[in-house]
């Protein structure tokens, strides 16, 4: 059969194995595109089609003359008949349709259906082509929709203008659109964008309809532009808390835009202490400026907040300042000016009883004293941390506000998140007319804040591990992050704190009890997360009650934070840098005590719980304990590199606990790092000579899973030394079992051999697991050796024994995988795809777990392979695909180079050169590693074809 590729987007094209098939008239084409679309048709419907005026004799007679036309030249098999009057494309051709394999990503990407392809005179097949287009339309729209709204959510501006533009090329006048897509550009900080729409609406509007956009979207683009001139996101030491800040910022200036009839008058910033709520404020007042309006601004400080209507002085000051200066210029008579300066002059006094006698007459003249100023002028009143607001100030701020339309009087404050439920109640007169906006301004994220640290100290731009640290310690918190900035800028790369960073820590902590401090000094010896029992362990002398009542009153203090995993719960502090601050001041004997009981802990319940062994490691090195902590992290890398650094490996059931992500060899530069070390200890004892024996393997076995074989083989046949002196039975198999893995890669039969023999020669009664992955090992022996009977018996053997040992934990599904896909390599390589299919899919089935092991991709690669070979080709490629995926998702190399061939392979067979071109380059990249004979055959063959 022929590799038939058919592209009906844009300029229609057919390739039969890669060439180019011309029909010697246009209808035959559309005859075949109809095909492709319908897949199933009668004589009837498609001679209507195309020969709608010809008489049924003439029109049966060319619709014949079509179908061996295509037959002629493409295949005489392409065609099938269905019933009396049905055609149909035959269902086992292998024929590749772009319609049909467009992936997810490629929304607009496509180009039209059939576009610049016509036939002369007859319109019932153009009519049939313009629904088609039709529907490809709304179905571009509405995949381009979803994809905008998940752009939107993830703030990744590339892909919000790649479907904005395939929304408005469907939709070119739908204003509405535009007026959604500027907002969508303003709300991310790409107010350059959202002008330039602007002006494209506008020029499309005036040249193809004579008329302008309407005036909410004039509106909005004047709001946009206001903002763009009004805040400026470059300048890092003045504007630092903006980069990240758009969306929030964009929010004022609609906030900004409120007109006569709207609720909502008063805006309240919230934060955590530090996040930049003052800075924020003052970015909104600069918008206010643009706009026009007046600001008045106060500050209110915890020392006045027992002195009423403290912040209003300052604000009577700004009003006198700019009557003083022109700017409210007639805005108050000479009466409302003597008014003035009696509330300047007066004040309220700090007597209560003179506050509530005053306050009545107050509140009337600053009711009056506004509606006169608003009569001319817009005002922004801005109180900036109302948490230390006194309740006179609150009352007279929603009076006011409840007394004057938004349009002519808007108010903006901050207040620390810490103070929320008294802020809340104090604003409850405008809460209850929905009359409050809230915003709640967040820390940095990993992004911004290595946006700021690119432009504050770019040299800091190939590292980043220094700036991940600064993110950590700070948790993106502005005040932190600028003051460690500065503190750089100084003395170079340091994460110590300074002294205002120190006083501020100092400060919060300065008001919490005895009983909560040793709670603090207790977590802050966690490296993350606790639990309310790991707390406990450290205090033991008080009860769970208690316990939790002052977990309580920190969370309510925001120094920790509730975290919950599944239902379990969990505490951590809200910022690392005060648990930094807790754990610096307290004494070392006293962090040296918490960390051997939660060591010993820890290792008390490692073996029932291999997710702790990183926290036994941890409390070990911390106090001092490099031994132990050696220990347990060459057994962690042991157990994490089996599953990495394997195909088929004995997983133990704890092991599923790392999940299904391992990352790409994430711990690689860290396991390197320890072997160093372990290897380069001076010390000889017994125990020091078993963890270089223990770390010389997981070092050797990495090293042939990347290909760097002498680095590797050396390592082993260390560890092999000393697993003879130490008399390490168990590692010495293991030693066995990888020279064996690397015979397997090079095809050096003589070295499986002999190791497999000496793996067998020395196995335990009680081993039964290690015998029957020897005897597996024996079976692919023979399979290479074409002993295919034998190779069977023995791999049948290792599957009966393994299927014995396994107890529903999933500790030998790898294992019996295995055996199935040596024993469908058997069948393949004899050409028997069928029964070779049969025994892959069961190691797919078997071999699916918590954990895909490296295994599982190389039966995917096999499958592809057998796909190849029967010709079925878009199956071999989602096949090979998948195998690629697995391996390279562990940086697993064995195999993938022959998954990259076979993908070459396939890609040529279809037309696609130049795809074949970057998977064969992959592939002998991988190959010049890894070594493997078969693979290296393949590749020559691909290079010829490719010549």
């Amino acid at each position: 059969m022929k590799k038939v590729e058919i592209n009906l987007c844009g300029n229609p094209t057919i390739f039969a194995d890669g060439e180019k098939v011309n029909f010697p008239y246009k209808k035959v084409e559309g005859f075949l595109y109809y095909l492709c679309i319908r897949k199933t048709v009668t004589r009837e419907e498609v001679i209507c089609l195309l020969w709608g005026d010809e008489d049924e004799t003439t029109g049966k007679k060319k619709l014949r003359d079509a179908v061996y036309q295509v037959r002629r030249f493409i295949d005489k098999d392409f065609l099938v008949t269905t019933g009396h009057t049905g055609i149909a494309l035959n269902p086992d051709y292998p024929v590749m349709i772009d319609l049909e394999r467009r992936e997810d990503g490629d929304v607009g990407q496509s180009g039209v259906f059939l576009d610049h392809f016509y036939i002369k005179n007859c319109y019932e097949f153009e009519e049939w082509v313009e629904g088609v287009r039709e529907g490809q339309r709304q179905n571009i729209s509405k995949s381009a929709r979803e994809h905008l709204d998940d752009a939107r959510e993830k703030n990744d501006l590339s892909l919000i203008q790649k479907y904005s533009n395939i929304l408005i090329k469907n939709d070119p006048y739908n204003e509405e659109l535009y007026y959604e897509i500027m907002n969508v550009y303003a709300e991310n900080g790409n107010y350059t964008m959202a002008i330039r729409l602007y002006y494209d609406l506008m020029k499309l509007f005036q040249d193809d309809l004579d008329m302008e956009p309407s005036q909410k979207v004039k509106d909005l683009f004047h709001r946009v532009f206001n903002v763009k001139e009004h805040v400026k996101t470059e300048g890092v030491s003045v504007d630092l808390p903006f980069i990240g800040r758009k969306k929030e910022l964009y929010e004022i200036s609609g906030f900004l835009e409120r007109s006569a009839g709207e609720k909502v008058g008063c805006l309240a910033v919230e934060g955590e202490e530090g996040v930049g709520k003052t800075s924020f404020l003052e970015c909104g007042l600069k918008l206010a400026l643009g706009k026009q309006m007046i600001t008045l601004y106060a500050v209110c400080y915890r020392q006045g907040a027992d002195f009423f209507l403290n912040p209003w002085n300052d604000i009577f000051q700004e009003v006198r300042q700019c009557i003083e200066n022109g700017t409210m210029k007639g805005a108050l008579s000479p009466d409302e000016e003597e008014k003035l300066s009696q509330l300047l002059n007066r004040g309220v006094g700090d007597d209560r009883e003179s506050g509530r006698l005053t306050y009545q007459m107050i509140e009337k003249t600053v009711i009056s004293l506004f509606t006169e100023i608003t009569k001319k002028y817009r005002i922004v009143l801005a109180f900036d941390d109302i948490q230390w607001m006194d309740q006179m100030s609150f009352q007279l701020m929603c009076r006011l506000q409840f007394m004057l339309e938004p349009d002519v009087l808007l108010t903006i404050c901050t207040y620390n998140r810490s103070s929320e439920a008294e802020v809340t109640e104090a604003l409850e007169p405008l809460v209850r007319r929905d009359s409050v906006k809230l915003i709640a301004l967040q820390p940095f994220t990993k992004e911004e804040t290595d946006e700021i640290l690119h432009k504050s100290l770019p040299e800091l731009d190939t590292e980043p591990e220094k700036r991940q640290k600064l993110y950590e310690l700070t948790d993106g918190n502005a005040f932190f992050l600028t003051e460690m900035i500065n503190i750089i800028r100084e003395k170079g790369y340091t994460l110590e704190k300074s002294p205002k960073t120190n006083f501020v820590i100092k400060a919060r902590l300065s008001g919490i009890s005895q009983d909560e401090k040793e709670v603090l000094d207790c977590m802050s010896v966690f490296p993350e997360k606790i639990s309310i029992e790991e707390i406990e362990l450290l205090m033991k002398g008080m009860d769970r009650l208690t316990l939790l009542k002052i977990l309580e009153r920190l969370q309510e203090g925001f120094l920790i934070k509730e975290v919950l995993v599944g239902w379990n719960v969990y505490y951590k502090f809200v910022h690392r840098i005060f648990q930094e601050y807790i754990y610096e001041k307290q004494s070392n004997g006293k962090k040296q005590l918490y960390h051997k009981m939660l060591a010993a802990y820890y290792e008390a319940q490692a073996e029932q719980d291999f997710t702790v062994l990183p926290l036994v490691v941890y409390h070990y090195d911390k106090c001092h304990d490099q031994v132990k902590a050696y220990q347990y992290q060459i057994r962690y890398l042991k157990e994490f590199y089996t599953v990495i650094n394997e195909n088929f490996p004995v997983l133990h059931t704890e092991a599923s606990d790392f999940g299904d992500d391992f990352g790409v060899m994430a711990e690689a530069a860290k396991m390197l790092e320890l072997a160093e070390d372990v290897i380069n200890l001076k010390d000889d004892s017994r125990e020091i000579r078993q963890m270089k024996m223990e770390m010389h393997y997981i070092k050797g076995r990495y090293d042939i899973a990347m290909g760097d074989y002498d680095s590797g083989i050396a390592n082993i046949e260390k560890s092999i030394f000393l697993a003879q002196k130490l008399n390490a039975h168990k590692n010495l198999l293991a030693c066995y079992k990888q020279q064996v893995f690397h015979g397997i890669q090079r095809e050096d039969l003589e070295k499986v051999d002999k190791y497999v023999t000496l793996g067998l020669g020395c196995i335990k009664k009680e081993e039964r697991d290690e015998y029957a992955t020897f005897l597996r090992l024996k079976g692919w022996y023979h399979v290479q050796r074409q002993e295919y009977r034998m190779a069977e018996d023995v791999l049948q053997k290792a599957l009966m024994v393994f299927r014995e040992l396994e107890d529903g934990g999933g500790k030998y599904t790898a294992s019996i995988a295995a055996c199935f896909n040596y024993i469908g390599d058997i069948y393949r390589i004899q050409d028997r795809y069928d029964e070779a299919l049969e025994y892959y899919m069961k190691g797919i089935t078997v071999g699916q777990g918590p954990v895909e092991t490296n295994g599982i991709g190389q039966v995917y690669c096999n499958i592809g392979q057998v796909m190849y070979c029967q010709g079925r080709l878009l199956e071999a490629w989602n096949y090979l695909e998948r195998a690629r995926e697995c391996l390279e998702k562990n940086g697993y190399r064995w195999g993938l180079e022959r998954a990259e061939t076979y993908l070459a392979m396939t890609c040529l067979k279809t037309g696609r050169k130049e795809e074949a071109a970057e998977h064969y380059s992959r592939a002998v990249g991988l190959s010049a590693k890894i070594g493997n004979p078969t693979t290296e055959q393949l590749l020559e063959a691909v290079k010829r074809e490719m010549n």
